[in-house]
């Protein structure tokens, strides 16, 4: 009797065991399948790592025309420098200005490719210095002195036709021609004449140096 009663709960563990493995080899089956499905239905995703090649949308694309402005506008004439024969250049001299050596390489470079094309003595070299802002230097061949042109800050617009308009033969300097707004239709000028005399730029109206 006792060996019937240890026979029957021992029969029904084997059999609870039994099922048990059945149903992990179903499951394991079931998830193998699923996992191989869901594999082949979604392709690899090729990842970019670099955006050389990406370019802006056409929309977020912008030009804005340029401006044509002819020099024969202005009274480049009655300001006329000095005839003179260029022949050679003097040693550059870096202590006639005090804020010329921050700009030595370019003011060198200069120099040394180019010839007087401003007030019949000068070589001139110009940069930029921010957002719609330029800075610049003329040098002259006589003596090496450098002296700053009148561009900058001071002188700057958002909207400019055109920047540092001179001519060799000329002491006028139009630093900029400006407008409003890129719809306005009228312009105003930031003029200069150099005085060979004091050496400086003094301020010029419009009237005198517009073409009649």
């Amino acid at each position: 009797m006792k060996i019937k009663v240890l026979i029957i709960p021992l029969m029904a563990c084997l059999l609870f065991s039994c099922k048990e493995e059945k149903k992990e080899k179903v499951l394991h089956h079931v998830t193998s399948t699923s996992v191989r499905d869901t594999a082949a239905a979604e392709p690899a995703v090729e990842l970019k790592t670099h955006t050389a090649g990406v370019q802006a949308p056409e929309s977020a694309i912008s030009e804005q025309p340029e401006k044509d402005q002819d020099t024969a506008d202005f009274a480049f004439d009655q300001f006329s420098s000095p005839g003179y024969t260029f022949t050679k250049k003097a040693k550059l001299d870096f202590a006639s200005d005090e804020g010329a050596f921050l700009f030595r390489t370019r003011i060198r470079e200069a120099y040394a490719s180019g010839t007087p094309n401003f007030a019949s003595y000068y070589i001139t070299v110009i940069f930029g210095c921010g957002t719609s802002c330029i800075m610049g230097m003329m040098m002259d061949v006589r003596d090496g002195k450098i002296y700053g042109l009148p561009l900058g800050e001071e002188t700057s617009c958002l909207f400019a036709d055109e920047r540092a308009i001179f001519n060799p033969k000329s002491r006028l300097f139009i630093a900029s021609i400006c407008r409003e707004s890129a719809e306005a239709e009228s312009v105003y000028y930031h003029a200069f004449v150099w005085n060979e005399q004091k050496k400086i730029f003094e301020k010029a109206d419009e009237k005198d140096i517009r073409s009649l």
